[in-house]
């Protein structure tokens, strides 16, 4: 995991609308944190050559997310041993604060690269329903889905592993509904030398009874830039992850 590049400066504009409303709701100086995404552009040597930021964000937030994405720097896709341009997906771990003088704070942090869900506005993938045969019998888990991106952007099934000591004997209550949503989504898939092609995508996924309080919890801790940062950094067996050829191998720091 990158560690996340923090920037500094004025800019016109908060990173989306939502961002936006949440510090007048609250208050200008509180962080804000947010999620976005980008389609990146590598070259032979996987150096980005160009960038496409969530088009609803203001211009002036692409821009500056164009321009630290460019510094970053990928491991190219191979075919037969020779090193092939590209096209991958990243989502991106943001944080927003103005400060006293009116500038805007921005950090800025690489969470996932691979292809790109399509049903959401961030790229995020939208989480399965919570069975209700589970709900019923009062039974959480913790899993590691594992499907396979095809050039078409559908989701082929591949395996459902427990996590963090979950009992393999629960997942009778859950497969049923992780393979059915597996089935329902869709993806911009990543492309080596100008065809699209196949990854492999991992994403944990946690059924709890008792998360409604997760949510208030987070927007406590995201009271000080240093907390809104570090939130970023979340714990690697949380995140999604993927076997795309296109490694980050380095943020321009």
């Amino acid at each position: 995991m990158t560690r996340a590049a923090v920037w500094t400066g004025v800019i016109l504009a908060m990173a989306t609308a939502a961002a936006t409303a949440r510090v007048q709701a609250d208050n200008v100086h509180q962080p804000v944190p947010f999620k976005t995404k980008a389609t990146v552009w590598l070259d032979e040597q996987g150096v980005p050559q160009r960038v496409e930021a969530q088009e609803q964000l203001p211009p002036s937030i692409r821009e500056a997310i164009g321009a630290r994405i460019r510094e970053w720097r990928f491991e190219p896709a191979t075919v037969n041993g020779e090193a092939k341009s590209g096209i991958t997906h990243v989502t991106l771990d943001a944080c927003a604060a103005v400060g006293a003088s009116g500038e805007l704070n921005l950090a800025l942090g690489y969470g996932y690269g691979g292809p790109i869900n399509t049903q959401d506005a961030t790229g995020l993938t939208p989480p399965p329903r919570y069975p209700v045969n589970a709900v019923h019998a009062d039974v959480e888990g913790k899993w590691l889905v594992t499907h396979e991106v095809l050039p078409d952007g559908s989701a082929r099934w591949i395996s459902v592993a427990p996590r963090d000591g979950t009992n393999p004997k629960r997942l009778n209550y859950f497969e049923p509904a992780l393979r059915q949503w597996v089935s329902q989504l869709h993806y911009q898939p990543e492309e080596v030398d100008g065809q699209a092609i196949s990854t492999v995508v991992h994403i944990p996924i946690s059924f709890s009874l008792n998360a409604s309080t997760k949510p208030t919890r987070r927007k406590e801790e995201a009271r000080s830039s240093e907390e809104c940062v570090a939130a970023m950094q979340a714990d690697a067996s949380m995140r999604t992850t993927s076997d795309t050829p296109f490694k980050l191998v380095g943020d321009g720091n």
